[in-house]
């Protein structure tokens, strides 16, 4: 009995972490676009979500306040540009170079 409830354990936990660590970092129930419903089914791409998110976040809290309107207003667009990617015949690759673009962005800042 013992031996069988730690294996049973391990995966349930294990699952639960890889659900987490595959998650996006916006709620994938209430995607609408077609790019967000695809970075939700794709763990790369919920992982570089995640990433610019952070990163963006930090970028954010060390722009002066007379700036984060600007810097905000360039995110709104830059989700914009990414949302387009559905209409590339690659669309995954779109996104991929949209949040490497993007990441490189505000890396330079």
């Amino acid at each position: 009995m013992r031996m069988t409830v730690l294996p049973v354990l391990f995966v349930g936990v294990f699952t639960s972490l890889s659900a987490v660590a595959a998650s996006p970092s916006f709620n994938c129930a209430k995607a609408t676009h077609e790019a967000e419903k695809l970075i939700c089914k794709d763990a790369e791409l919920a992982s570089l979500d995640r990433d610019l998110a952070q990163l963006y976040a930090a970028v954010l809290k060390n722009t002066p306040a007379r700036d984060q309107k600007l810097l905000k207003a360039e995110q709104r667009g830059w989700i914009k540009g990414r949302d387009d990617c559905w209409k590339s015949s690659d669309a995954r690759g779109c996104i991929v170079e949209a949040y490497q673009d993007r990441t490189s962005e505000l890396e330079a800042r």
